[in-house]
């Protein structure tokens, strides 16, 4: 067995060819989101058609990054609250968690009405589209905890596909108390007048990412 001394910006972090192999191993782990110490470093995806999830990390510093493809969202309109549409994606392992960061984005054409023409979404409807702890309920416009995780984007409808690319973030740390509750992870949107969808129900399609930073601190 070789002999061999590795530093690093602490100092001393290896002192042998198995040392080296043993640290490479579990860098490898971590960044593969295989961490077999870490103790409820992973939520759990939906069996939502269209979304996939690639996880990163362990309990410690953990990043959730979810793919929507044609994932379909059916709305439900509320007259003058608007109509919204809203599905739950992920659940975080129950615990204290802190959200480090988040961001979504969704492409030109990313977020598409499937009836429109005024009798679900209108073709050129407005509405908000946002990530939250909260399932969107009625009311027009996202608001609080409808959109905390990601913060919402206001989208435009051209020809019922949006025509920029949209995508919301959040900055800032957010403690979330999911010690006795488990805290869900929700895509929700809202339109942003009464007139942006008519009486009969309509699907909003999106496709796009969404990506978390979290880490569980403990349960009680």
């Amino acid at each position: 067995m070789g002999t061999t001394t590795v530093y690093g910006a602490g100092g001393q972090i290896a002192t042998n060819d198995s040392d080296i192999a043993t640290n490479a191993s579990g860098i490898s782990d971590l960044a593969g989101g295989v961490d077999g110490d870490a103790i409820d470093s992973v939520g759990t995806l939906e069996s939502v058609s269209g979304l996939s999830v690639v996880e990163k990390g362990d309990a410690g510093i953990h990043k959730t990054t979810m793919t929507l493809l044609n994932v379909d969202m059916a709305s439900v309109d509320a007259g003058a609250n608007g109509a919204q549409a809203t599905k739950k994606l992920y659940t975080f392992p129950e615990g204290q968690i802190v959200i480090l960061g988040a961001h979504m984005v969704f492409p030109v054409g990313g977020i598409e009405c499937v009836i429109g023409g005024g009798d679900g979404y209108l073709d050129a409807a407005n509405l908000d589209i946002g990530v939250g702890v909260a399932e969107a309920d009625a009311g027009v416009g996202l608001a609080g905890d409808e959109q905390n995780i990601c913060v919402l984007a206001d989208v435009d409808l051209t020809a019922k596909t949006s025509d920029a690319i949209e995508s919301g973030i959040n900055a800032a740390l957010l403690p979330l108390d999911g010690s006795a509750t488990a805290i869900p992870v929700w895509l929700n949107s809202s339109t942003l007048a009464d007139g942006d969808h008519g009486a009969n129900p309509d699907v909003l399609r999106v496709d796009g990412t969404i990506t978390i930073v979290w880490t569980v601190l403990g349960n009680d």
